[in-house]
């Protein structure tokens, strides 16, 4: 059922996807070789570095998106990121070598210019972009004696805007630096943003192909995403809990604790509300809101009367279902721990996917 580590199924990007708990969570996608990406073979790669530091210089929740396949990127910018959506990332990281600057890589580095116009037209207005540069020797290729990073900052400011930075060999880490741009960035930001376009609701048609690619609607239960949903139901005290997708007009139980499983009508369904935005879904009471007060759920011999719920997200970022709680009696949105739901969304999420990772820092206990 669970796709491996490098298969997104359908996407026409690898990706590797991490995630550190917190609330409000910044998303950044970082794309590079994979050598550059390694940290001179410390066994430690830049995105995960990215990842904490990131986290600990603003105390929000971190999702980092890793694209580790650089030279196909730079050789099919038209298409290759197609369907990727890059409007919903706060940040977008390049990550290249010094070997770029050798003369016979001069068409990569023109390639290099399209991609980040490209990226620069897809990206919120008030997303940054960020060039970084790491040398080959760092990077596991061995020391290049080639020209100065010039045509790779060249690039970047032939571009005249400042949301694209660049980052070269500095006397601060890499680390450091990137993750200063990319808290920089989060400074004030309004107008167009990554998070007012993760707002919105998915393109119904490519969310059901997102869907339809992972292959899991109508699978056997799986024992794991079971002891997850019976997890949350004592975490929260709830009477049920369950993870659900939403198939074009159905919604479909993959795990169920407290309930039985099954499917409900798509119009009935609570979790088809959840996968119209980005943050979690708190219904304190069913009777008095306008999104669910009419379902037969909220008004039948059996009511939901409290319901909150995370989406639960494809490879390439579609909402295809939820992690959901329910009660038969109405609660207050502040016993809650709405940190502790979207764990238990992601590690869902990662058994489900196969390219997420456990989120770190997770605070899901019993």
């Amino acid at each position: 059922m669970v796709p491996s580590a490098t298969d997104t199924r359908g996407s026409r990007l690898r990706v590797r996807r991490l995630h550190h708990s917190g609330p409000a969570p910044v998303r950044v996608l970082v794309a590079g070789d994979r050598a550059a990406l390694r940290l001179g073979g410390s066994g430690v790669e830049l995105p995960d570095r990215v990842l904490d530091r990131v986290w600990l210089s603003t105390r929000r929740g971190v999702d980092v998106d890793v694209v580790s396949d650089l030279k196909p990127v730079l050789q099919a910018v038209d298409r290759t990121f197609a369907d990727w959506r890059l409007g919903r990332y706060e940040a977008v990281v390049v990550v290249v070598d010094d070997r770029l600057e050798s003369p016979f890589r001069f068409r990569t580095v023109h390639r290099l210019e399209e991609l980040l116009q490209r990226v620069l037209a897809e990206t919120a207005g008030g997303s940054r972009v960020i060039v970084a540069e790491v040398p080959a020797a760092d990077a596991g290729g061995g020391r290049h004696a080639g020209s100065p990073r010039s045509r790779i900052e060249q690039t970047v400011r032939t571009l005249g805007t400042p949301r694209v930075t660049f980052c070269g060999s500095a006397e601060r880490p890499l680390v450091e630096v990137l993750s200063d741009e990319i808290r920089a960035g989060l400074d004030g930001q309004d107008g167009d943003t990554a998070g007012g376009r993760r707002a919105l609701p998915d393109d119904e048609e490519r969310r059901q192909q997102a869907l339809d690619a992972l292959g899991i609607v109508g699978s056997a239960p799986d024992p794991r995403l079971d002891d997850l949903v019976e997890l949350a139901r004592t975490a929260f005290g709830t009477e049920s809990a369950e993870i659900n997708f939403i198939d074009r007009d159905r919604q479909w139980k993959m795990a169920v604790a407290g309930s039985e499983r099954g499917s409900n009508p798509r119009a009935y369904s609570f979790c088809a509300t959840t996968i119209q935005q980005a943050e979690p879904t708190v219904i304190p009471d069913a009777t008095r809101d306008p999104r669910v007060m009419n379902s037969p759920l909220a008004t039948g011999p059996h009511p939901i009367r409290f319901y909150a719920a995370h989406p639960i997200e494809s490879p390439e970022g579609y909402r295809i279902g939820s992690f959901c709680i329910y009660d038969s009696e109405p609660r207050e949105p502040e016993e809650i721990n709405l940190q502790v739901l979207r764990d238990l969304a992601l590690l869902a999420q990662a058994e489900i996917t196969g390219v997420d990772g456990a989120p770190v820092g997770a605070t899901v206990a019993a």
